[in-house]
């Protein structure tokens, strides 16, 4: 396997059950910690179906600054379909890192597992995240899922879709930009 992915001035590193405890260690010390350390363990672990990992966390750095969280799931290997998610520190939001992450879960869906298709999303309201997701190339909108979800008042929401394929990516990026390390 690989323990991290590098390009441009983000690494992301693998979040594994040999690591976690040093993962929990490096996310103290912020504001924001207890609810990073909550979506840490409610999304970023490590998840298998029928012996192959399906949920690929990682936590973030940024110039060696801890920046937050990045994931990606494979949904469906029978369609070769996975989604992406991010969670980025609050002091640290506002730099681009989750738009400049993108080609490093990318090259992971793509080139290293084999996927076709890429998803993300975020609700109406989350315009931080629609710009964000807006400045990833290649990522583009599907749709609108009606209600999809419950905002903190418990009241529906619709959310925003989009995706991008593994063609589009081929004609977009250019994968000798991420490093494989170890």
């Amino acid at each position: 396997m690989f323990s991290a992915l590098q390009a441009d001035s983000i690494t992301l590193h693998l979040i594994n059950d040999d690591n976690l405890a040093e993962v929990y260690t490096l996310f103290q010390g912020h504001p924001d910690s207890p609810e990073m350390l909550a979506e840490l363990f409610r999304n970023y672990l490590p998840k298998y179906e029928h012996g192959q990992r399906t949920n690929f966390g990682f936590y973030t750095l940024l110039n060696n600054e801890l920046a937050g969280m990045h994931l990606l799931s494979v949904d469906s290997w029978d369609e070769l379909a996975g989604s992406t998610g991010a969670d980025v520190f609050q002091h640290m939001r506002g730099r681009g890192v989750t738009p400049r992450c993108k080609p490093h879960l990318f090259y992971l869906a793509f080139e290293l597992l084999g996927l076709n298709r890429v998803a993300t999303g975020c609700r109406v309201s989350n315009l931080a995240s629609k710009r964000s997701i807006e400045k990833t190339v290649g990522f583009q909108l599907e749709g609108v899922m009606r209600e999809s979800g419950r905002d903190e008042q418990g009241a529906f929401e619709d959310e925003y879709l989009y995706a991008i394929l593994r063609r589009d990516w081929l004609r977009l990026y250019d994968k000798t930009q991420v490093r494989v390390i170890g």
